[in-house]
């Protein structure tokens, strides 16, 4: 995470080679680390001008448009990234994290079945999507295996809340009507 030293040798490989694509895609996620999803946007549709074929270059634009909240410019990119390559695990979980932004619940869980890696945004993604079908236990589940999975994200503190709410809603079996 040392981003202002990867940035100085991202821009010392692009004076070298401008057409370099794989450092553009590189700066696309210096700036999804920085925040910057514009930038993140831009340098990751530079990189896709110069290798169409570079599945990481759309889940890196995917990524940017999911963090900006552009929906469908993000299930297109991550839809890109996977004709491109299939087994991009990262872009089936921008396709997941579009069809929430768009309230697609269920296409959101479908979508994360796909994806066979245990990645704490997996768990938060899964979490929310079950919130939002009004499935709170198994979300609850979901946001436990994201806490034990993220230690130290930032986070942690929001989910804890949220998890702890959920949990204090629960019925007993012996309260219910």
């Amino acid at each position: 995470m040392q981003l202002a030293q990867a940035t100085e040798e991202i821009n010392r490989a692009l004076r070298i080679d401008p057409g370099f694509a794989q450092a553009f895609r590189m700066m696309a996620l210096v700036h999804l680390a920085e925040k910057d999803f514009t930038r993140s946007a831009e340098s990751a549709a530079q990189a896709i001008r110069l290798d169409g074929a570079d599945a990481y270059s759309w889940v890196a634009l995917a990524t940017a448009y999911n963090s900006l909240n552009e929906w469908p410019a993000a299930e297109a990119a991550a839809g890109r990234a996977l004709e491109v390559n299939p087994s991009a695990w990262q872009g089936q979980l921008e396709l997941a994290k579009s069809f929430y932004g768009e309230g697609r619940f269920t296409l959101a869980l479908s979508t994360l079945d796909q994806v066979h890696q245990d990645i704490p945004d997996i768990h938060l993604v899964r979490a929310n999507s079950l919130m939002r079908l009004g499935r709170p236990q198994e979300a609850a589940q979901q946001f436990a295996a994201f806490l034990h999975r993220a230690s130290g994200d930032s986070r942690e503190e929001q989910i804890r809340q949220i998890l702890s709410q959920v949990q204090a809603t629960r019925i007993s079996p012996t309260e219910a009507p």
